[in-house]
């Protein structure tokens, strides 16, 4: 009896690793449905908490449990897009990736060790310009940095008017994937303008051109919307990057860049009564 127990002892030591009672098979081998992927993630998990990157972020090559709308699955990181990770799902072909937010992250894949990486430098504070998320209501929203007071921070919503704009403490806003990153200034050069109006007859919204805004790099604007340019001047406010109109059809309006996306802006002036939305479309 003895040695039937040791004899089991030594075939338990050679046998890989378990998680949690189920062994997850190498990524590269194909599921045959997603059910089996569920089936076979949620079975390792178990009711165990998972590991988390302790600095908060992910890099490429961790593996990772996504969480798909309530469903569980494993998956790679494979890279870093527009303040998102990009995700590969495990024992899925190539063309199985999808953008997500940190929070759809639940943690590392069990039996997964992060690989060792240099310590990380101190975390910087957060400065005026910093693209961030913002916790309200028991969501993360994308915003901005607009300024500093102390140890608190004047934040502007993305798509969100300024009056909306408020201070809050540091525990409440977190750097996009690969922060931090700043909102760079408007380039000079010609942007072109739509507006989006939710249409009856297609049940869908629908984007109509409303002409172009040139950035002249002497200060100037032009409107070109009508059979002649609108001319006026414009500002850059250094902190929130956004440009503010005097004189012309866009007089006393303003341009907000967008948050992780570079090159776009929102767009409201008090003689168009709407919100445009507008894009580089290149060097006039």
């Amino acid at each position: 009896m003895r040695r039937h127990i040791i004899a089991a002892c030594v075939l338990a030591l050679a046998l890989p690793a378990r998680a949690h009672g189920q062994q997850l098979r190498d990524p590269a081998l194909p599921y045959g449905s997603w059910g089996e992927a569920e089936r076979e993630t949620a079975a390792a998990i178990g009711n165990r908490p998972l590991t988390r990157p302790a600095g908060g972020q992910y890099v490429v090559g961790d593996a990772v449990i996504f969480n798909d709308d309530g469903k569980r699955y494993r998956a790679h990181v494979v890279g870093i897009e527009g303040g998102r990770y990009l995700l590969h799902y495990d024992g899925f072909g190539p063309d199985w990736r999808r953008r997500v937010s940190v929070d759809a992250l639940l943690g590392y894949q069990p039996g997964y060790t992060p690989p060792s990486r240099p310590a990380a430098a101190p975390a910087r504070a957060m400065r005026p310009g910093d693209e961030v998320e913002i916790s309200a209501r028991g969501r993360w929203y994308p915003g901005r940095v607009i300024g500093v007071r102390g140890a608190e921070y004047r934040v502007h919503y993305d798509a969100q008017p300024a009056s909306s704009d408020e201070w809050v403490p540091a525990s409440r806003l977190r750097h996009f994937p690969g922060g931090p990153v700043q909102t760079p200034p408007l380039a000079h050069g010609k942007y072109g303008c739509t507006v989006s109006r939710y249409s009856a007859r297609s049940s869908s919204y629908e984007f109509d051109p409303q002409g172009s805004v040139v950035l002249l790099a002497d200060g100037r604007y032009q409107y070109l919307g009508f059979a002649q340019p609108s001319t006026g001047r414009f500002r850059v406010d250094p902190a929130s990057r956004a440009v503010s109109f005097a004189g012309g059809h866009l007089d006393g309006g303003v341009a907000t860049p967008m948050v992780q996306r570079p090159g776009r802006f929102y767009l409201t002036a008090p003689r168009i009564n709407e919100r445009w939305t507008c894009g580089f479309a290149g060097r006039s």
